[in-house]
């Protein structure tokens, strides 16, 4: 457990390192890309042993030497993922670890852009990136982690108007879904980024989400007909859960607060760059609550099965809502905030994670000392 303790400390004790750099952008840049980098060197680093099916992964990866490229798709993975470790196997000659460097090169890099991009706080982002499920989840679920990180790379597509942008965005997620099939879903992404909560869209939002659940089993007999075979479960409500509900809760209160403690960003001009800065500020949130809303229906509409996979590609966007919330609070606030905010997120990382072990990342082992 040592390590996980090691990179967390690492990533709180950043700002401080950084602080010599006075420009502001450009320490907070460092401050990400260390954290970042310092993310992909344990994954791409560690044994095969961590992370539950990187062994069977293991296994298909090797297996694809003495495939042929007449006659590659022979196992239940994606074609694209089959391609993938073709390419790997027989053009670059390369191993199972330099493939998996590559991988979780690609896969930070998304990252990367992601939080720099939205995220007003880099290194909450991290830290809850690391305690709240998502590196565990990375250290072992390969294919989606690589679907969730090129469905990354569409978000901008979406946020700009015109068809060649959507063809764009379209194009990316189907490349997407080629690793894995869960990536479909976030096909739903563009109109979600679209379409803004408003009474008209509640029946978007509402309406959807009520015939989702309502007409669960038939949805389930589609799926089972045209994707994956899944067995129906029982809904429960789960920590995580409760915890996504509670960050969307918050967010509704905070808009709360501001509206009636500071103008309306709605009526700030372009001209203040301030104004600007905080109604782009409201916007990302805004498009973060949307996603997580989304990754919340569909948590619970895959309880209990796999598909609860497909909620990963909208619940990643906590990284940002908390963070940007985080922010708009007075100084002092912010900093009792974080404490306690990262207080409880190594609670839950030590309690949830690393003694029950679920995911088999403990003990973490380096490659080359197995």
């Amino acid at each position: 457990m040592d390590i996980y303790f090691a990179l967390i400390g690492m990533v709180l004790i950043l700002p401080v390192a950084c602080c010599g750099i006075r420009n502001l952008e450009k320490r907070k840049n460092a401050i990400l890309i260390i954290s970042i980098l310092c993310l992909f060197l344990l994954t791409a680093l560690k044994a095969p042993s961590v992370g539950k099916d990187i062994a069977g992964y293991k296994r298909v990866y090797d297996s694809m030497k003495y495939q042929t490229w007449d006659n590659y798709d022979t196992t239940w993975m994606e074609w694209g993922y089959e391609f993938l470790m073709m390419a790997f196997t027989h053009i670059f000659k390369a191993s199972f670890q330099t493939f998996m460097v590559c991988v979780y090169g690609f896969v930070y890099y998304s990252y990367y852009r992601f939080i720099k991009r939205y995220s007003q706080d880099y290194t909450t982002s991290v830290i809850l990136y690391i305690c709240f499920t998502f590196l565990t989840f990375d250290m072992s679920a390969v294919r989606t982690v690589i679907g969730v990180a090129i469905c990354l790379y569409a978000i901008p597509y979406a946020e700009k108007p015109g068809i060649k942008n959507f063809l764009k965005f379209f194009l990316i997620v189907i490349i997407a879904a080629q690793i894995h099939k869960s990536a479909y879903i976030f096909v739903a992404a563009y109109f979600i980024i679209k379409i803004h909560f408003s009474v008209k869209s509640s029946v978007f939002y509402i309406g959807g989400s009520m015939a989702l659940l309502l007409l669960k089993s038939q949805f389930y007999g589609f799926i089972n007909t045209y994707l994956k075979s899944v067995q129906e479960s029982r809904t429960s409500l789960g920590g995580n859960l409760l915890i996504y509900i509670m960050s969307v809760v918050l967010t509704i209160y905070v808009w709360i607060y501001y509206k009636k403690t500071h103008k309306s960003y709605s009526e700030m001009t372009e001209d203040d760059s301030r104004s600007s800065a905080m109604a782009t500020d409201f916007s990302d949130s805004g498009l973060a609550m949307r996603m997580i809303y989304v990754g919340i229906v569909l948590q619970l509409f895959g309880a209990g099965t796999v598909l609860t996979r497909m909620a990963q590609y909208f619940q990643v966007f906590i990284l940002i809502l908390i963070p940007n919330n985080i922010m708009r609070l007075d100084q002092k606030s912010r900093m009792m905030v974080r404490m306690i905010l990262y207080s409880l997120a190594i609670v839950y990382f030590i309690k949830f994670t690393l003694i029950p072990d679920p995911l088999d990342i403990v003990p973490y082992k380096l490659f080359w000392k197995v």
